[in-house]
């Protein structure tokens, strides 16, 4: 059972898209782009331990930017001129006994698929998933049928193939210039038998841009999903003596300062936690955990950077911001111009998309009678 040995996905991401015209690995779906899809279909399954991203020269930084922070991912390495000479650098990045070879422009693969790909795998030492062909096949030479192959033997086969690691760096040394087109033709031309699971016809691979609508047909199609959400963020923190009061970046003199982990700008968290609402991306104890050591004192204009970042390789830019600050003391109109830019620099947008408020609550409630301050943020962001 592969329960009890270690598996490592390879997901070959270094193609040129040259019938695509754009690198279809950055393509924008639903949630995320179609390398973060393909990535997130093995973090998420319980048989696989470890990722290997293999990149090409070329498209290598914006594959690193793409995965940086997604689950089980071990390494991004540069793959080499054939697919194979990529995939044997993949397998150099493990010591996994068991890899899941699997094309990143593939992003709808179901666990199911890959469940019965690795188990396939435990029979021969190689196996992948496959979907009969529906339609008739011709072979032909010079535009001349030559034959006509029996439909019911025709299987249009798909990824992940999963192999034997130890078995496939030897069948690699067997090749002698053979032209191979997946991964298992390097499993047969070794005289390996090739297990065929069950594969989806959903599992299609991405490679012309006719491919994009079809491939989402599982989620909605481009013109259907949103092209803009909102989120709010809340945050509050209590004022207590010997701390700094950090606001909207701003070193602001006061008596006392906020209680945080980091440096407790209530107002740069409330808009992150603005951001990562509207994208549907958690919170920012979810991102940059209290518990974390890393982020003790930490610059929340900083964080608030990093968010955005999160926001981009998701497929979405902040467009506005309009935050309210509940504070009895002290006043803050002096500072905030210097917020507003503080926290559009922060976001890389205009000042003028910057909207900082504040306001006092007539000595009501906590913030009234000084215990602490809150912050309100509403946050629009686009496609």
């Amino acid at each position: 059972m592969l329960q009890n040995e270690k598996v490592c996905a390879v997901i070959v991401a270094g193609g040129s898209s040259r019938r695509m015209g754009f690198d279809k690995l950055l393509a924008p779906l639903e949630d995320g782009t179609v390398i973060q899809n393909s990535v997130r279909a093995f973090a998420r399954h319980p048989l696989v331990d470890e990722i290997v991203v293999v990149a090409g020269e070329g498209n290598r930084s914006a594959i690193m930017q793409q995965v940086q922070g997604l689950p089980k991912v071990k390494a991004v390495v540069t793959g080499g001129a054939e697919r194979s000479d990529s995939v044997c650098r993949g397998l150099e990045a493990t010591d996994a006994p068991w890899a899941a070879i699997h094309d990143g422009a593939r992003p709808f693969v179901s666990e199911a698929v890959i469940t019965g790909a690795l188990e396939g795998a435990l029979l021969t030492g190689c196996a992948a998933p496959a979907v009969p062909v529906k339609d008739t096949v011709k072979v032909a030479r010079d535009g001349m049928v030559v034959s006509t192959p029996e439909r019911s033997t025709l299987y249009a086969v798909q990824t992940p193939q999963v192999v034997n690691c130890e078995r496939y760096r030897r069948a690699l040394q067997h090749l002698n210039g053979l032209a191979v087109t997946d991964d298992c033709m390097v499993m047969e031309n070794d005289g390996c038998r090739v297990c065929l699971t069950e594969g989806d016809y959903a599992n299609r691979k991405i490679t012309t841009p006719e491919d994009l609508p079809a491939a989402k047909e599982k989620t909605m199609t481009q013109t259907q999903l949103p092209a803009i959400r909102v989120g709010h963020g809340y945050d509050v923190h209590r004022l207590v003596e010997g701390r700094r009061l950090i606001m909207g970046g701003c070193d602001i003199p006061f008596e006392k300062g906020l209680l945080g982990h980091s440096d407790a700008d209530v107002m740069a968290h409330a808009v992150s936690d603005a951001l990562l609402g509207a994208a549907a991306l958690g919170d920012i104890g979810k991102h940059f955990p209290d518990t974390d050591p890393a982020y003790a004192g930490a610059d929340s204009l900083q964080l608030l950077h990093h968010v955005c970042e999160l926001l981009n390789r998701n497929g979405w830019k902040p467009l506005n911001v309009d935050a309210t600050v509940l504070c009895q003391r002290p006043k803050l109109a002096p500072f905030i111009l210097q917020m507003r830019e503080n926290l559009a620099a922060a976001m890389q947008l205009d000042v003028d998309c910057v909207s900082v408020k504040a306001t006092t609550e007539e000595k009501l409630g906590f913030t009234g009678a000084g215990d602490g301050i809150a912050a309100h943020c509403v946050a629009l962001i686009a496609r």
